[in-house]
C-alpha cells in the first residue's frame, strides 16, 4: 500500500443544495458535488459526508486507435476523471477531501462560481516549528528560498531539524512542508504536513479498520498536534 493522502480547509461557509450540482465550463459539466444523506461520527465529532467529481485535463501524449478508421490516432491531452469523498464538520468548520492537493484546489475554485453553492474557505495554518519539536524524528523539511536562481528548497535525512537553514525556516514560520515520524492510533507512523493543506501517511493505514481509515488518521493526526 502506498501514500494514502488527504486535503483539509478551514470553512467559514458550506451549503450545499439536496442532490447533485454540476460544475460546467462552456456549457460542459467537468465535475459535480452531490448530496449522500449520509453522516458518521469519529472523536465525537459529527461529519456529513458528500460525493464529489473533478475531470481533469492530463497533458501527456497518447495514441488511441480508431476503429472507424482502422489506425491509431496521436493526441496531446486526454480528460480524466477524479470521484472523491468529501467530509464536512460544522462543529469544527472543516472540510476534508479524500484526493489531492491540486485536484482539491481546483475542485473549490469551481464550486466558488456556482451561484447555488455558499462556500467560503481558508488553508489550514500549521505551527510546523511546534510540530517538529512533537516528532522524535523529523525527515524532511521544504521552503521558499531568496538565494539567487533558488524558488525553494528542501532537506531530507534521520535528522534534518539540526540543519541551520531548516530550523531558520521553521523558526521564521516559512516552513512550506514537514516529514516526520508521530505515535497515531497506537502505532508510530512517518506522515506529512503540508502548508497547502495536505495531511499525508506513508505508512499503511491497514490496521485502522474503519470504514474511512484516512479521515479516522487525518482527525487522530490533528487531535495529537493541538489543531483539534
Amino acid at each position: 500500500m502506498g501514500a494514502t493522502s488527504i486535503s483539509v480547509r478551514q470553512v467559514e461557509q458550506f451549503e450545499i443544495p439536496e442532490g447533485k450540482t454540476n460544475i460546467e465550463k462552456a456549457n460542459i459539466a467537468i465535475g459535480s458535488i452531490s448530496t449522500t444523506g449520509q453522516t458518521l461520527s469519529i472523536e465525537r465529532k459529527v461529519f456529513t459526508k458528500f460525493k464529489g467529481s473533478y475531470t481533469k485535463t492530463i497533458d501527456d501524449e497518447i495514441l488511441v486507435y480508431n476503429a472507424d478508421a482502422d489506425e491509431y490516432q496521436q493526441y496531446e491531452n486526454y480528460q480524466k476523471a477524479f470521484e472523491f469523498d468529501i467530509f464536512y464538520s460544522a462543529s469544527d468548520k472543516l472540510l476534508f477531501l479524500s484526493t489531492t492537493t491540486p485536484i482539491a484546489k481546483k475542485f473549490l475554485k469551481e464550486l466558488e462560481k456556482i451561484s447555488e453553492i455558499n462556500v467560503q474557505y481558508t488553508s489550514l495554518k500549521f505551527d510546523l516549528k511546534a510540530i517538529s519539536s512533537m516528532m522524535p524524528q523529523t525527515k524532511g523539511v521544504s521552503f521558499n528560498s531568496t538565494d539567487e536562481g533558488v524558488t525553494s528548497k528542501s532537506f531530507s535525512g534521520d535528522e534534518v531539524d539540526v540543519n541551520d537553514e531548516a530550523i531558520e525556516a521553521l523558526e521564521n514560520d516559512e516552513a512550506t512542508k514537514i516529514i516526520g515520524t508521530l505515535d497515531i492510533l497506537g502505532k508510530s507512523r512517518t506522515i506529512m504536513l503540508t502548508q497547502s493543506g495536505t495531511i499525508l501517511s506513508f505508512t499503511s493505514l491497514i490496521d485502522i479498520d474503519k470504514e474511512f481509515p484516512m479521515l479516522e488518521f487525518s482527525i487522530a493526526t490533528l487531535i495529537q498536534i493541538g489543531v483539534l
